[in-house]
């Protein structure tokens, strides 16, 4: 029996030694999206300086949301909002997450063409039609069921802007691409969904189209917020401070979004390259933050990485 208590309190004893000295963990919610990929590998780069672990979940979004409703998350990078905010407003009402500050304030959809184009006069939808004939009545744009397919279905139904007559080509985003990139070393007029952050904005020079009454379901601005789980800043107060500040733009997310999901390079590699050499835009989401062992986070950080 002596053996027993002798064992059973050494068990607990080094249950709690291992818990003492376990760092704790920091959990992020990550639709397979190339740009919050790469976003939420930078952060928990950052983190795991700061003293922190960190686990990275690849889930759809309705199912992030879940998790951190039920503090099985901590955090997400990709609260986009007009688009999700059936699923975050009722969440939010309830206090059931909280959502910290815009991490992107540039997201754009709508119909783009080539700079060239665009200084030939067509900033507008109300423009293209003027041009039918160089367009050959043409608008290139994602596959059915997708819903910029649905929405510029429903513009050429009603006849916006006069493209009652246009016909909408449909394809994958990368087929889309390939066909406006051909088109456009030829200088011919073209005319595609677009939208940004993404790749295309990082290897094609054009120009976003304005809207105009009847394209509003299909142009829009988005902005992009850092949302996490109810009681993080009590249990985590420098990581909620952190993520907080965390700020892109949509040019810098697009350049992301080309190395991983374009250039085909590990999210990890893209991190380590990108935090290494802005160590200026990282020490600004660092403003006023402590590593888990009370120092300055953005000097440890600055000296992890200067090695």
């Amino acid at each position: 029996m002596k053996i027993f208590f002798r064992v059973f309190f050494l068990i607990l004893f080094l249950t709690a030694a291992v818990s003492a000295f376990a760092k704790p963990v920091v959990k992020f919610g990550v639709p397979a999206w190339p740009g919050v990929t790469v976003k939420s590998e930078v952060a928990a780069q950052i983190l795991k300086t700061m003293g922190y672990e960190t686990e990275q979940s690849v889930l759809s979004a309705p199912a992030v949301f879940e998790s951190l409703k039920t503090n099985n998350l901590d955090a997400y990078l990709a609260g986009w909002s007009p688009q999700e905010d059936t699923m975050i407003n009722p969440l939010k009402e309830k206090g059931e997450i909280k959502l910290l500050g815009t991490n992107l304030d540039e997201g754009r959809i709508s119909l783009c063409v080539p700079t060239y184009v665009w200084e030939a006069g067509v900033k507008s939808f109300a423009d293209l039609d003027k041009y039918a004939e160089k367009f050959e009545h043409k608008i290139y744009n994602l596959q059915p069921g997708t819903g910029m397919n649905n929405q510029m279905t429903e513009i050429i139904a009603n006849d916006v802007a006069g493209l009652g007559d246009w016909t909408q080509v449909e394809s994958s985003t990368p087929a889309m691409l390939a066909t406006v990139r051909a088109q456009m070393r030829q200088n011919k007029w073209v005319t595609f969904g677009c939208w940004k952050p993404h790749w295309m904005n990082v290897i094609l020079d054009v120009k976003y189209l304005e809207g105009v009454p009847g394209t509003e379901k299909f142009v829009s601005k988005s902005v992009v917020y850092t949302i996490v789980r109810k009681g993080l800043k009590e249990d985590y107060p420098e990581v909620y401070k952190f993520l907080d500040q965390i700020k892109v733009n949509s040019e810098l997310q697009s350049k992301w979004i080309y190395e991983f999901g374009y250039k085909k390079r590990a999210p990890e590699d893209v991190a380590k390259e990108w935090i290494g050499g802005n160590l200026d835009i990282v020490e600004k989401w660092l403003k006023g933050v402590k590593t888990v062992d009370g120092e300055p986070a953005a000097e440890v950080l600055r000296n992890t990485f200067a090695k």
